[in-house]
């Protein structure tokens, strides 16, 4: 039962910071950039131009966006970063499905303890990026990719990463958040980022949330609902999020504009163009957050189910595909599904 909650926190947090690193990267065409590589093994990051960002401030004036007519797989990728145990293990999978022509967007969450078989034997998913990063960054990146592709059956177009501290950096920047807090929540465990607890307090009522309390506040398991609860509080702070980022004037507020882009362009990478980032970002504003429909693969559900397995040298419990460990015939069966509805 505990691994089941364990599992449901995970998906849950995967889908809000997935969706939060969409709406960051979308809103970084309102400046002059380039998408450059330093090197041919190196993942492409955001370049931004003073002189050209300030320019377009001057101007004061919006990029048109066309309509989107495309269908797009957007491979969504969260590692903790610098400053934590595991840096660049990436807990945060996901593939966000675009229809251009049917304006919907989907998310399909993949689990980071699910087992998957590499060349090297069995690891956890979330290990793939980290293992071949001894190689290059885009070795790290080509290997779960194609791990995804093969759980899917999707065909992956493009990419994003981020550290998950981007979160709390950008809610900082924009000026923190004001939500509402429904009811009191005391958690007396709440996990740290070295394996620890701590206590985490908030009264409810309106109250101003800064980054790091703000990603407590949609992390926390406090609540008599449990997982409905923390989806009520992730669905409040993404819609707080993207309200106040785009209500952001480019000439007054440039400060927070420019705070925001370089923290995006220092923790994210990308491969996105700047004809799908206008478009994309057109299609964003748009959306209505709670309607987007999402698909996990967990054990509620029956695609995966829990099993104890060795790992190198160690022995834990994992996810596999429920029929038969990597066969994945049954996900993507209801992947296409999910997408075809």
């Amino acid at each position: 039962m505990n691994q089941n909650r364990n599992w449901r926190r995970v998906w849950n947090l995967t889908v809000w910071l997935g969706a939060i690193a969409l709406l960051l990267v979308l809103n970084v065409q309102l400046f002059n950039k380039n998408f450059l590589a330093e090197a041919k093994d190196t993942l492409p990051q955001i370049k931004l131009n003073l002189v050209s960002a300030s320019s377009f401030v001057i101007k004061n004036q919006m990029y048109e966006t066309e309509t989107f007519s495309e269908t797009r797989n957007i491979l969504v990728l969260g590692r903790a970063g610098s400053g934590h145990i595991a840096p660049n293990l990436t807990d945060t999978i996901a593939v966000t499905h675009i229809n251009g022509p049917l304006k919907k967007t989907r998310v399909i969450s993949i689990p980071r303890d699910l087992a998957v078989k590499t060349t090297s034997g069995i690891t956890k998913i979330n290990a793939l990026y980290q293992m071949d990063l001894k190689d290059s960054e885009k070795a790290g990146l080509d290997l779960i990719k194609n791990k995804v592709e093969e759980l899917t059956g999707l065909t992956i177009d493009s990419f994003v990463l981020f550290d998950l501290a981007t979160v709390e950096k950008v809610i900082d920047d924009i000026g923190g958040l004001n939500v509402y807090v429904k009811n009191d929540i005391l958690d007396t465990r709440f996990p740290t980022d070295r394996g620890g607890y701590e206590i985490f307090k908030l009264e409810h009522g309106q109250r101003y949330l800064n980054g790091q309390t703000a990603l407590k506040f949609v992390r926390t398991r406090n609540g008599l609902r449990g997982d409905f609860d923390r989806m009520e509080r992730q669905q409040e702070i993404l819609k707080a999020v993207k309200g106040k980022i785009i209500s952001l004037n480019p000439f007054w507020d440039f400060p927070k504009l420019w705070g925001i882009f370089r923290t995006v362009q220092k923790d994210i990478r990308t491969d996105l163009s700047l004809a799908d980032i206008k478009n994309l970002w057109g299609l964003a504003k748009n959306t209505d957050l709670e309607k987007i429909e999402t698909l996990s693969f967990n054990p509620e559900n029956g695609l995966v189910v829990a099993e104890k397995m060795k790992l190198g040298a160690a022995t834990a419990y994992v996810l596999v595909a429920k029929d038969k460990p990597f066969d994945y015939t049954g996900i993507k069966s209801t992947v296409a599904e999910f997408l075809n509805k």
